[in-house]
């Protein structure tokens, strides 16, 4: 049965169906403006951890301006979610998308004015981090508005793909920029990449957003008790948001992998490069053929990859040798971005479409803001522990949780 739904995975219709959203010009014009704003993301999130340890900081202060770009996402999610419930998604981007080019264009003359301190690097950052929690449901959702529902799935994976784009590209384009110049100019790339985002979104034709009866019905029923009762309340999406929160420790390698190439395998940056190398590798076909599944994702084959998601992790963790280290990474990598693109466009498609922006604000709270807790959870555990321990540990709780949430997921099918 499993071979049988893993081949089916990959005819020609399901890999015809994973295109499905570029078929969309606007889609098409929105996805590279996404490629060139996560280029330019990256690109500064480099030059910011340089700037860091250039002007004195240790790895405190290097924890602490990161984590002041995810805490407004942890605490504030569902509320700026409903601020994306409220108003036109594309009147939200805007906004945020000149926030966020504002605070580069801030980074970028403090550094050429050479009078920048890491506390206005942590303000800056916190600045940075309202504007992308805001953006980060509003995106989501305005591709519903671009695709429609039939190619939601589609286009999730899609922007999976662009996500770990721009990964592998804003690293490299910081690496030329710190070599050949200063860390000013990753701030100015960032700045100038949210241009297109501008005039793409300001041209955008957006289908008119009809909810139907049933969805109307629920949401205002749901009006008095919100959408946190809502998300509770419902044991598939409650189960869901959880492996979230599993899948955001399972990919932030960042934690211990240094660590393990360091204290276990006796090795440098270099090799640190080439694992992460191999862990993008991974992402990249994880979530191209996520989108070969049907349209509505299944709660089963949530829960399926939450489960595969965890073995991949033990395997990397209790790796002897670096050979097995890359495979086990690169799996994790196919099986974590696989997860991640299943289980968005599942909360996304089973949410009552008015509160849908607020779940959204959750889904941002579990993935990618949960990092903030289990980054540091993890970390002190390597440090008190073993690396190896520390990510095995990763790997076990992601699969006590898939235990637990098996029958709620399998409730809905």
């Amino acid at each position: 049965m499993f071979w049988e739904h893993l081949r089916d995975r990959f005819t020609r219709e399901a890999l015809t169906r994973s295109f499905q959203a570029l078929r969309i010009r606007d889609y098409r014009r929105w996805s590279v403006a996404q490629l060139l704003s996560g280029t330019g993301g990256a690109a500064s999130q480099i030059a910011m951890a340089w700037l860091v340890i250039e002007l004195g900081g240790d790895g405190l202060a290097l924890g602490a301006v990161t984590a002041c770009m995810m805490l407004p996402t942890l605490i504030l999610g569902p509320f700026i979610g409903g601020l994306v419930d409220r108003y036109s998604r594309r009147s939200v981007l805007l906004v945020t998308a000149v926030a966020q080019m504002l605070v580069a264009g801030a980074l970028a003359a403090l550094t050429f004015g050479g009078v920048l301190e890491i506390w206005m690097l942590a303000a800056l950052s916190l600045a940075h981090g309202v504007a992308f929690a805001a953006d980060n449901p509003a995106r989501q959702l305005l591709v519903m508005d671009i695709v429609g529902r039939e190619r939601m799935t589609s286009a999730v994976s899609m922007n999976e793909v662009i996500i770990n784009g721009s990964r592998v590209l804003g690293p490299a384009i910081a690496g030329i920029l710190l070599v050949v110049s200063d860390a000013a100019w990753c701030f100015v790339v960032n700045a100038l990449v949210f241009i297109p985002s501008i005039v793409v979104l300001l041209s955008l034709r957006l289908r008119p957003v009809v909810p139907d009866d049933a969805a109307l019905d629920a949401a205002s029923a749901l009006r008095v008790p919100g959408a946190w009762r809502f998300a509770v309340g419902t044991p598939a999406i409650r189960s869901t948001l959880l492996l979230a929160v599993c899948a955001a420790a399972c990919y932030n390698i960042a934690v211990v992998i240094p660590l393990i190439v360091v204290d276990v395998f006796d090795g440098g940056g270099g090799t640190y490069g080439a694992l992460a190398v191999a862990f993008g590798l991974g992402a990249l076909p994880g979530a191209f053929f996520s989108a070969t599944g049907p349209t509505i994702p299944r709660s089963s084959e949530v829960r399926g990859m939450a489960a595969a998601m965890a073995a991949a992790v033990v395997f990397s963790a209790v790796s002897w040798s670096l050979p097995m280290l890359f495979v086990g990474l690169a799996a994790v990598g196919a099986v974590v971005m696989w997860f991640i693109a299943r289980a968005n466009a599942y909360v996304m498609l089973t949410t009552p479409a008015p509160i849908r922006g607020r779940i959204m604000g959750l889904w941002a709270m579990a993935l990618p803001g949960s990092t903030v807790v289990t980054g540091l959870l993890v970390g002190s555990l390597a440090e008190a522990t073993d690396p190896r321990l520390a990510y095995a540990a990763v790997g076990i709780v992601t699969a006590l949780t898939v235990a637990a949430c098996w029958r709620a997921l399998r409730s809905t099918d």
